[in-house]
């Protein structure tokens, strides 16, 4: 397979329950982890990038954090809104209508700049903990073999297509920023991603059944 263009990202946002996580920043929250001496973070399941982001986010900062895996935020945000799960690096998409209610709070966003939806919350970097950029992303991709000029015109319609701000606003209101590159770019962009998960996926142990 061939990258064309990548199409769309949504970054994972750090989210507490209101009521049993009593922080308002990501310096205080570390803080109140340390204090209780174990914690518990909630993901879709064994390799995603909510688990891995966990995973990365507790031997950065230096926590004892349980892992809890659920089969999706519709299972993970009932646990934490009852107090059974500490933290949660989830996808934003998911997470927003609670963090609007109040429920829960966001306390940084692993995009490289501020989210647009959420221009409040900062990002990781800013929140203390550097090299936290974790998106998850898609691209267009097409069979090895087709032709240059045709890869060429289809990059060139996903460029029109991300540029059209109503695209942009049906994509943020969903959570997910639209994207375009040049078929160079997204195969960079893929390297340079698979390098960092590698890593990441050593250092949580997870393996294929």
């Amino acid at each position: 397979m061939i990258p064309v263009s990548l199409t769309w990202e949504l970054p994972n946002v750090f989210v507490v329950p209101t009521d049993y996580v009593p922080v308002k920043s990501l310096a205080e929250f570390l803080t109140w982890t340390k204090q209780k001496g174990q914690v518990s973070f909630g993901s879709p399941g064994v390799g995603t990038t909510p688990h891995l982001s966990g995973v990365l986010f507790s031997k950065r900062a230096n926590i004892d954090a349980i892992h809890v895996p659920f089969r999706g935020a519709a299972q993970t945000i009932p646990a934490m809104l009852a107090g059974e799960v500490h933290f949660a690096i989830d996808n934003l998409a998911s997470y927003v209508p609670v963090i609007q209610s109040g429920k829960m709070r966001a306390l940084a966003v692993t995009s490289a700049k501020r989210w647009p939806t959420l221009p409040d919350i900062p990002t990781m970097e800013e929140a203390g903990i550097k090299d936290f950029i974790i998106t998850s992303w898609a691209a267009f991709v097409v069979p090895a073999g087709t032709p240059r000029p045709i890869i060429d015109k289809l990059s060139a319609a996903q460029r029109q297509i991300a540029a059209e701000p109503s695209v942009q606003e049906r994509f943020l209101t969903a959570g997910a920023r639209v994207l375009s590159s040049t078929p160079e770019g997204a195969i960079a962009f893929a390297a340079k991603e698979r390098a960092m998960w590698k890593d990441v996926v050593a250092a949580s142990g997870a393996k294929v059944d």
